[in-house]
């Protein structure tokens, strides 16, 4: 499998190309009442803080990950590469077996909007607006169901207001002092639209598709511990883990806006701000991915290989002190097992994908930032899983 690893490793050099230049900006995420986005004009210079492997591609035997390719043209699936490198050896020929799906993971648009690759299944993980006003939530949902993915699903995020009607009801007016949305018209723009199915708004609930002979079941959640009083949020303790329970143990996605405890929830003052009733309940479900967003300055993945003799109550913490790192996979030792079918023969190979999708700017690799319609963003992240998995 390394020779494999290798070869795949040199294509997606040769695929991604220059970066374009970077675009500098500061973003403010801070919790206060007043809802304001920075969005610097001036081209930003390249930041000093950026280590070039963070934004290597993941490649393992069952996932890859990609952070900078070009938009116009992403890195190959692992299968149609081998195909057009043709490749002979064993391990190349046992990948050849398997179809690949690509995932495009984003969250934290804050109602920017820009061009997306091509994939099969399009994640957004909440914070679709800045305050949930109508045509802010109206541009952005129109985005999202005109491209073309098979297949999109959406959730809210704490930013999203009036997708929560009663606590809009109740607390709008922190807001929106002049005049106060409609929440019911609102959520109207999120509905399905008729005769087009690929778009789908969760929010607490499940969902299902069929992609690549395989049955995807999904899960969104649009909650967040409670930071601020805005939108989805709820306390940490008996309340998270209510939330956390109503989960269904037998998703292959899930959506939520915040990210679980320790995992990729590092904050610029260097606290842990993930929901600490989610990972537990992650560790017991292990779905293929978990993406999520929030904590912008964290925004990266992790592959995380699961050992069945293990009682996990806070996964990946090898990633926990990453400071919001874009890149990190399990360890050699971890993957050695997996691959080599090691606990006992047959065994059912088990990893999840975290993935921190924010697309919002930060002080974080600000060289690899593109333009938007409403400014700066990161680059969706790309996750290709082999399937069936």
């Amino acid at each position: 499998m390394d020779s494999w690893k290798t070869k795949f490793q040199n294509i997606i050099k040769d695929s991604v190309g220059s970066s374009n230049s970077a675009e500098r900006g500061r973003s403010k995420h801070r919790g206060e009442v007043k809802a304001v986005v920075e969005r610097p004009e001036s081209p930003p210079s390249p930041s000093p803080d950026c280590d070039s492997h963070e934004l290597d591609s993941i490649v393992t035997e069952d996932v890859v990950v990609h952070f900078l390719y070009d938009v116009k043209q992403p890195p190959p699936r692992p299968n149609t590469s081998m195909h057009q490198s043709q490749a002979n050896n064993d391990a190349s020929a046992e990948i050849l077996k398997y179809q690949w799906t690509r995932f495009i993971c984003m969250s934290d648009t804050h109602c920017n909007t820009f061009a997306v690759p091509e994939g099969d299944v399009l994640l957004h993980s909440g914070d679709l607006t800045h305050s949930g006003r109508f045509k802010h939530l109206e541009h952005t949902a129109a985005w999202l169901k005109e491209l073309p993915h098979p297949h999109k699903i959406v959730i809210a995020g704490n930013h999203d207001l009036t997708l929560e009607k009663e606590f809009y009801l109740r607390e709008g007016h922190r807001w929106h002092r002049k005049q106060l949305e409609d929440p019911d018209a609102v959520r109207k723009l999120m509905e399905t639209d008729e005769g087009d199915g690929s778009f789908q708004y969760l929010e607490y609930e499940s969902t299902a598709f069929e992609l690549n002979d395989k049955t995807w079941k999904v899960y969104g959640s649009p909650g967040s511990p409670w930071f601020g009083g805005w939108a989805f949020n709820y306390k940490r303790g008996q309340a998270a883990e209510v939330v956390a329970s109503r989960i269904p143990d037998d998703i292959d996605i899930l959506l939520t806006h915040g990210p679980p405890h320790r995992i990729l929830d590092t904050t610029t003052s260097r606290v842990h701000a993930g929901c600490e009733a989610l990972s537990p309940r992650v560790a017991q479900i292990r779905p293929k991915i978990h993406v999520f967003g929030h904590i912008h300055e964290a925004r990266g993945a992790v592959v995380r290989y699961w050992d069945d003799q293990e009682m996990i109550t806070e996964p990946m913490d090898n990633a926990s002190d990453n400071g919001g790192d874009t890149r990190a996979e399990a360890t050699a030792s971890t993957l050695s097992d997996t691959e080599t079918g090691g606990g006992g023969a047959g065994r059912e190979k088990k990893f999840t994908v975290f993935v921190n999708a924010a697309v919002h700017y930060t002080h974080k690799h600000q060289h690899t930032l593109r333009k938007g319609t409403e400014g700066w963003h990161y680059l969706p992240i790309i996750v290709d899983i082999r399937t069936p998995c």
